[in-house]
């Protein structure tokens, strides 16, 4: 009778012991770890085989998409997953265990890696010619460079000068010269 109640008691310390799950969550990680929106991210998960084969999982990215994934002798980790965020943002990329395909889900308390994203800088509209220059100058097509921001603006020879005078952007200087019909920025 002792021997009996020996081997019961043996085999539901074994069933009853923590971590008896086949396979647990191990570590999630973020790379870049600040990204900027649009910007692939990639997302390591892996899972630690204590025994047996197989288990679920579930990649959230925290916002509001998540992926399953499953641990078996075909797939083992780690698992690389890239997401793309769209909003600038402070998320929780989660890993958890899930039922997944009639696999039971991975052992092991939630994992977390934090991500911060960024909005991308709206881009500089370029300055439209008939900005550039006061009524009635005409922007010369040839003066205007793209890098410096330099331009020369012409109008008929003796046309009245604008005031105030336009701004130059950066580090350029103004200039007019009301005989030639001419002013705008140079270097």
């Amino acid at each position: 009778m002792r021997t009996k109640m020996g081997m019961v008691g043996a085999a539901l310390m074994v069933l009853l012991a923590p971590g008896a799950q086949a396979q647990v969550l191990g570590t999630i990680s973020v790379s870049p770890q600040s990204a900027k929106a649009g910007e692939p991210v990639t997302v390591t998960a892996t899972i630690d085989v204590i025994s047996g084969n197989y288990c679920g999982f579930v990649v959230s990215y925290g916002d509001g998409t998540n992926v399953d994934g499953v641990s078996n002798a075909n797939k083992l980790s780690p698992f690389v997953f890239t997401h793309t965020y769209s909003k600038a943002g402070n998320y929780s990329v989660t890993l958890g265990g899930r039922n997944v395909q009639s696999h039971p889900n991975c052992g092991g308390g939630e994992k977390a890696a934090r991500l911060t994203v960024t909005a991308v800088a709206a881009p500089v509209a370029a300055t439209p010619a008939a900005a550039v220059c006061p009524d009635p100058w005409k922007l010369v097509a040839k003066s205007r460079n793209v890098k410096t921001g330099a331009f020369t603006c012409a109008a008929k020879p003796g046309t009245a000068l604008p005031t105030p005078n336009p701004t130059c952007p950066g580090d350029l200087t103004y200039f007019e010269n009301a005989k030639k019909g001419q002013l705008g920025c140079r270097p």
